[in-house]
């Protein structure tokens, strides 16, 4: 026997086997009395995956875990699915805000167009008319321009040439060429 002792491997290979029998039994006093449940999941497959500790970790156990994770994740993601049609409707509502309001601006442009057409019109009018004017006798445009309201005369008499103004007002009733040249002045 001492012979076999002397032998350098042979030794080793003993020592190696009682290091493994230790381990094992550490292993298997650990899975029987260490809680389970508080196991983490990758240390629970590694237990599954081992045939005398797989009775104490079940596959079902696992399994269960596993679909919980699963069906966790699923309605997570449905809601992210939920709110994300959710922002979509908000921002299609706004978008059809924004295109009635874009058609109600386009209908107002236009209705401004109508506006600036016909004060051209009327402008080109009284510059024609002041021209008219300007033409003629004061004391004829004067009787003539009399009779009309102030704001149009003060429209023609801005489109003349100040002498003609000047004279027409000499030849205005007093008071309405004091009313003309007192709104002309902005008081």
């Amino acid at each position: 026997m001492k012979g076999i002792f002397n032998n350098k491997g042979f030794v080793i290979g003993i020592i190696i086997l009682l290091i493994i029998m230790i381990a094992t039994v550490i292993f298997l006093y650990i899975s029987k009395f260490y809680d389970k449940d508080k196991l983490p999941k990758s240390v629970k497959n590694v237990f599954s995956g081992i045939p005398f500790v797989e009775s104490t970790v079940q596959p079902e156990q696992i399994e269960t875990e596993m679909s919980q994770a699963a069906f966790e994740e699923e309605a997570k993601i449905e809601f992210e699915w939920a709110e994300i049609d959710k922002q979509k409707r908000k921002l299609h509502a706004k978008e059809s805000e924004l295109n009635k309001k874009q058609s109600e601006l386009e209908v107002l442009e236009a209705e401004l167009q109508v506006v600036k057409e016909k004060l051209e019109i009327q402008l080109k009018s009284i510059k024609d008319l002041a021209k008219y004017y300007e033409l003629m006798e004061a004391r004829n445009a004067a009787k003539i321009l009399g009779n009309m309201e102030d704001e149009l005369l003060i429209q023609l008499f801005q489109n003349m040439k100040n002498e003609v103004v000047s004279d027409i007002l000499s030849n205005l009733d007093s008071q309405k060429a004091a009313s003309i040249t007192k709104k002309m002045s902005g008081l």
